[in-house]
């Protein structure tokens, strides 16, 4: 079996994803090639992209593809149309996940969507500054952000509450969500149908990302996480998603990331396990 791994060259990796996965998949008998985003070009009526050693590969040849991120932004657009030629059974997460699902606003709406805390997306700064007035706590944050930057929370009392809608707003949509208890907030990794692991998210404020400050610790999940759990694997699955995070604190879903979460080496400083065996293991 042959596996194609689609990841930016250039440029800081967030996360060792590209080569825990990779060397994972060697060890299990695949054969690993790893391409380029920015090498992506038609020849001969067939879509290829270069290695690192500048050999070209044709993508009909991989019987898996992953894609690691999304490469340069500028181009991702173009990038995702290519890849959408080709048989979109063999990606892990196919291309209309990557360009439809990466935002948080999917969430809100439909089947997932009583699962979330209540949440106003608006381009409008007006629409969302009078949300906050009209009273209660809010974070505020962007639709697509990472790693818990701009991430803000909002009341009437606050006196600079406008100026922080506005500089969301600044470039598009932002959403306001609704405050709730986040002290038992877990995030779950998933791959193929299986619940790989979890580890829970202590806050040290608002944010919840581990780039902004959160710390992680070990957790067992409830019955009732695991059912809401195996609720969004179903529907990711259906969707085309196969490797994901899911963010939950008990009855709520907060956040799915299906881009190139970082869980396995989280994972394994807090436990010592490297769980990247059963990645591979749930994906084949």
């Amino acid at each position: 079996m042959r596996i194609c791994f689609v990841a930016a060259f250039d440029g800081k990796r967030l996360n060792d994803n590209q080569e825990r996965l990779a060397s994972e998949f060697a060890n299990q008998d695949w054969s690993v090639e790893q391409v380029d985003h920015a090498s992506l070009e038609i020849m001969d009526n067939q879509l290829t992209g270069s290695d690192r050693n500048g050999v070209r590969h044709v993508f009909d040849q991989f019987d898996c593809i992953w894609i690691v991120g999304f490469g340069d932004q500028a181009t991702f657009l173009d990038r995702m149309q290519l890849l959408r030629t080709l048989d979109q059974s063999r990606f892990v997460n196919d291309v209309d996940a990557l360009v439809y699902l990466h935002g948080k606003p999917h969430l809100v709406l439909g089947d997932l969507g009583r699962h979330h805390p209540r949440t106003i997306v608006s381009a409008d700064a007006q629409t969302l500054i009078g949300a906050i007035e009209g009273g209660g706590s809010w974070i505020g944050k962007p639709t697509a952000g990472s790693f818990g930057r701009d991430v803000f929370t909002l009341t009437k009392a606050d006196g600079n509450h406008r100026a922080i809608v506005e500089h969301l707003t600044r470039s598009g949509f932002a959403m306001l969500q609704q405050q709730v208890d986040t002290r038992d907030e877990k995030r779950f990794l998933i791959a193929g149908s299986q619940v790989i692991g979890v580890y829970g998210k202590s806050h040290v404020d608002h944010r919840s990302n581990l780039a902004a400050g959160s710390v992680s610790t070990v957790v067992q999940a409830t019955s009732s996480e695991l059912e809401l759990v195996e609720t969004c694997i179903r529907w990711l699955n259906a969707r085309g998603v196969r490797f994901a995070t899911i963010d939950v604190a008990d009855p709520y879903l907060f956040d799915i990331n299906i881009a190139n979460p970082g869980w396995l080496s989280t994972y394994e400083k807090l436990t010592g396990r490297n769980l990247v065996d059963k990645v591979v293991q749930a994906l084949r």
